[in-house]
């Protein structure tokens, strides 16, 4: 009975945690891009045309709030294991040091970007796009609540690379919610529909293999490219990345660039 009581707290705990840090995350990226800014931010939209309505939006928080309670209940279940003894997850810093530690964020970056894009390529398989991809490519023109719009099915395989990290090498918790808010902020950028990376980012040589916003967008624009999330090498090296990505990114600089020389003029 204790041990209920411990869990269910912990999940509570866990479930209201994680869902202030979305809330604020996607919520805050819309009240600045979509709404309050919308007009500043115009020459920074990705898709000019708006083909995003507000029943998209709410699908979306919908199925952000059930994506929510399926991590929760997986974040419950690995804290009971771990209670356990039978994770590698441990809490004291200095069975390893703080290098480590940083080590292995890095790790479970570079791993979880390859889980993403390679199960992210098998949900484009036609039966599991129909049956469970579809779900997160009704967005196609995506806000930030998009980022976590998913069938339950695709919850489930996005947060098994947690249960892979919990079990494949030692990781410190903190190491783990590092990953975890990298992840996420990521995600909401992601989905954000503005590019806010600078120009020259895609062609930069040590940050033209990061995905900017343009980057995932397109994929939800167009569907059959550009899988990656963290970076674009993977699909670089698979030959999926768009072949007119780059001139999408540019042409939104030269449009900002535009829209800011025309505003000087009646300065």
């Amino acid at each position: 009975m204790l041990q209920f009581q411990t869990l269910a707290a912990y999940g509570m705990e866990d479930l209201v945690a994680n869902a202030i840090l979305y809330g604020l995350l996607a919520s805050g990226a819309f009240w600045v891009f979509w709404v309050a800014y919308k007009k500043k931010f115009q020459s920074r939209r990705i898709q000019q045309k708006r083909k995003h309505p507000s029943a998209s939006i709410r699908i979306e928080i919908k199925n952000s709030i059930v994506a929510l309670l399926i991590f929760t209940a997986i974040d419950v279940l690995i804290y009971s294991i771990q209670m356990k003894g039978y994770t590698q997850i441990y809490t004291d810093i200095n069975k390893y040091g703080w290098l480590y530690l940083g080590f292995s964020v890095v790790l479970m970056i570079l791993l979880h970007d390859t889980w993403f894009y390679f199960t992210h390529r098998l949900m484009h398989h036609p039966k599991l796009y129909k049956a469970v991809h579809k779900v997160h490519h009704l967005s196609t023109d995506p806000s930030p609540f998009a980022a976590l719009s998913m069938h339950p099915f695709e919850v489930l395989i996005d947060a098994g690379v947690f249960v892979v990290f919990a079990f494949l090498f030692p990781v410190h918790i903190v190491a783990l919610w590092i990953w975890q808010l990298t992840h996420l902020t990521l995600n909401v950028i992601g989905h954000l529909g503005y590019e806010i990376y600078p120009k020259g980012f895609n062609s930069h040589w040590l940050f033209k293999f990061k995905a900017p916003t343009t980057h995932h967008n397109m994929h939800h624009e167009k569907s059959n490219g550009n899988y990656g999330f963290y970076f674009t090498w993977w699909d670089r090296i698979f030959n999926t990345e768009f072949k007119n990505y780059n001139q999408v990114f540019n042409a939104i600089h030269e449009r900002k660039a535009k829209a800011e020389n025309g505003a000087h003029l009646f300065i």
